[in-house]
């Protein structure tokens, strides 16, 4: 007898994939004292020149991020809220930071689609308010993969 297909499980598999993240950048300085004065636990740094990931492509700036792990959602707001909570007990500091050092804040939200599986582009007011207040500007790539991939 051919089993039937679960459902659930294909669901799941074809979810749209959300990958959250905060970074600021700067051309000037260097951000590694970031690491510890913002301590967050996970942010990275990176500097000018560096190779970016296994590509042959370069950073362009020195830079700190903070990324959540990549999370299956439908809602891009879900993924951006969890974003702005885990950024929310080090906001001052951040935006002083920010300023002080005349620092780029940008939010990212990368997205992985599967077959026509699209997430809402809706963002809530209080997000859009948030991201504000960081004088943060807001990217948003979509990129086809594969499910199993």
């Amino acid at each position: 007898m051919a089993r039937l297909p679960d459902l659930d499980l294909d669901l799941r598999r074809l979810t749209p994939t959300v990958r959250a993240a905060f970074r600021l950048t700067s051309e000037r300085h260097t951000l590694d004292h970031l690491l510890r004065e913002v301590g967050i636990e996970g942010a990275v740094t990176w500097q000018k020149g560096e190779s970016i990931a296994s590509t042959a492509l370069q950073r362009r700036t020195n830079g700190w991020c903070f990324e959540l792990p990549p999370q299956r959602t439908y809602m891009l707001d879900d993924a951006l809220t969890q974003l702005l909570h885990a950024l929310a007990p080090h906001r001052d500091q951040i935006v002083a930071l920010s300023r002080a050092l005349e620092l780029d804040a940008h939010v990212a939200l990368d997205t992985d689609i599967y077959e026509d599986r699209v997430p809402t582009g809706y963002l809530s007011p209080a997000n859009v308010k948030a991201i504000a207040t960081y004088g943060a500007s807001l990217g948003t790539e979509i990129h086809l993969a594969e499910p199993n991939g």
